[in-house]
């Protein structure tokens, strides 16, 4: 390996080189590239944020009101027979999106009755579901959520 610097004078190089233009057009590309991914990833990690809190919202609406027909059925004063609240597509408020409006969604509590078998016993239960169904705004997928609880007669 050849030294740069001359014999005579040490603090001059023998070879000075610049940047050249296809090296700062090289670094500039390279720089773009890096600031247009973290600037995507940035947008698509905020659009998931939002729609996880609007999933968490649906399934803390959903768990109430199962929690509210397990209540109503439990604590209701005819002991003798199960009452359920069975409903279809209530309008409820899901979330507040950035600009403070409401995000709706629709909401059922749907009811059948069921059949488990065990051994050679049948036990009569009732099966409740409770869908959360919502459209994301500027979004062609729609979104739900389902919870089931089962409640066995006393």
């Amino acid at each position: 390996m050849t030294s740069r610097l001359h014999d005579n004078n040490a603090c001059l190089l023998f070879q000075e080189r610049g940047i050249t233009l296809v090296e700062v057009l090289v670094t500039a590309a390279v720089l773009a590239v890096l600031v247009l991914s973290t600037y995507i990833g940035i947008m698509y990690a905020e659009r998931q944020v939002e729609l996880n809190h609007q999933y968490r919202a649906a399934t803390c609406l959903a768990a109430g009101e199962l929690e509210r027909q397990y209540y109503y059925n439990r604590y209701n004063f005819d002991q003798t027979e199960m009452k359920l609240l069975p409903y279809n597509n209530n309008t409820i408020e899901l979330t507040r999106l950035s600009d403070d409006e409401p995000l709706l969604a629709s909401m059922s509590v749907l009811v059948s009755d069921k059949l488990e078998v065990y051994g050679d016993q049948q036990y009569k239960y009732k099966e409740v579901k409770a869908v959360v169904e919502w459209n994301f705004p500027n979004s062609r997928n729609s979104h739900r959520i389902q919870l089931q609880e089962d409640h066995y007669p006393r």
